[in-house]
C-alpha cells in the first residue's frame, strides 16, 4: 500500500525550513557582515586573510519576513534587546499587516540568532580589548 502525502502535510516542513534558513542567514549576516569597533567586517578581514566565510542564504520566499526582521530590529529601543511579542504585534497592528503565526515564529527565531551572533561578538570583542590591554603592559 502506497501513501500519499497531502499538500497540507507539507507545509509544517516547509515553515520549518523556511524558519531555519532565515534565522541562518540573521545569524551569518551579523557574523560576517556587520562592522566592528574600527568599522571592518569579519567577512572583510577573513578574505586579508585568506580565510572562507559563509555565503548568506537568502531563500527568496522568505524576503518579505527578513525586511520585516530588520525593520523590526532597527528599533530596538536600546542594544541588543530580545524582540518582543508585544514589539511584534504593535508593529503588526500599526503598519496594518496580517501575519501568520508561523511568520511570527520566523521573526522571532530570526531574533534568536540574532541575538545569539551579536553576544558571540561582544564576547569576542571584549576578549580582543583584554588582549590588548595585557599586551601594553
Amino acid at each position: 500500500m502506497t501513501r500519499s502525502i497531502s499538500p497540507s502535510a507539507t507545509v509544517p516542513s516547509f515553515f520549518a525550513t523556511l524558519t531555519s534558513r532565515l534565522a541562518e542567514a540573521a545569524y551569518t549576516v551579523v557574523r560576517y557582515d556587520m562592522a566592528d569597533e574600527k568599522g571592518e567586517t569579519r567577512r572583510q578581514r577573513n578574505e586579508r586573510f585568506e580565510i572562507t566565510t559563509p555565503d548568506v542564504d537568502l531563500p527568496e520566499e522568505g524576503a518579505h519576513v527578513w525586511q520585516w526582521f530588520w525593520d523590526l530590529s532597527a528599533r530596538r529601543r536600546a542594544g541588543p534587546e530580545a524582540l518582543s511579542f508585544s514589539d511584534v504585534g504593535d508593529w503588526q497592528r500599526l503598519l496594518q499587516l496580517d501575519l501568520l503565526p508561523q511568520e511570527v515564529g520566523m521573526l522571532m527565531a530570526m531574533d534568536d540568532k540574532y541575538l545569539a551572533a551579536v553576544r558571540e561578538d561582544q564576547a569576542a570583542a571584549r576578549e580582543r580589548a583584554l588582549d590588548a590591554q595585557n599586551g601594553s603592559r
